[in-house]
């Protein structure tokens, strides 16, 4: 039976509120856009500023990738005839990120706090589990290639972890962050501490 429309919830927020949460959303998501592409940018662009004869601005890049990177000249990609500030499989974590971050709108409404489901996080792990565990064990001599596009999905799936967390922080009151002991509303209303 239907309800009279006194007992009807709205089911949009209100205009003013719902653009401004999609513009915080949309800048949160150009810093992450911005973010991945800057990263790229600095790993391909360490080698050319290496060649180009600027030293310390290419060592400040490599010793600052050097901290999550084994950088074996042997396994990354080169350019200028000198080695990409990570290895193939960083760089294919890295481009995959970078992928991930620029498809994020087209495949979910940038708004959207949750994050996806944490089998395709795993899943996304699988390949270049399998392609390190088959070099390690001497199986299979993986190549550049294998390397950097086992990696991608793992990137792709992290993108789409990063963005709606984000995303979350960029919605999310400050005041919330800044006053420890006080009870944070929760998404559906409900308070929590």
């Amino acid at each position: 039976m239907p309800q009279p429309i006194t007992e009807y919830t709205p089911q949009l927020a209100h205009d003013k509120e719902s653009s401004r949460a999609s513009r915080r959303a949309r800048r949160a998501w150009g810093l992450a856009l911005a973010c991945a592409a800057g990263l790229v940018g600095l790993i391909v662009g360490a080698p050319l500023l290496k060649a180009a004869g600027f030293w310390p601005a290419a060592d400040a890049v490599y010793r600052g990738f050097g901290l999550v990177c084994h950088q074996l000249g042997g396994r990354s990609f080169h350019v200028a005839g000198e080695p990409f500030a990570v290895c193939a499989r960083c760089f294919g974590l890295y481009a995959g990120a970078l992928a991930g971050v620029a498809a994020y709108p087209l495949a979910r409404p940038l708004v959207r706090r949750d994050f996806p489901a944490r089998a395709w996080l795993l899943a996304s792990a699988v390949p270049t589990t399998v392609d390190f565990a088959l070099g390690f064990f001497g199986i299979w001599e993986n190549t550049h290639a294998s390397r950097f596009l086992t990696a991608l999905p793992l990137g792709i799936a992290l993108a789409f972890c990063a963005v709606p967390g984000l995303v979350d922080l960029s919605l999310s009151p400050l005041r919330e962050f800044f006053r420890p002991g006080l009870p944070r509303e929760g998404r559906d209303g409900s308070l929590s501490g």
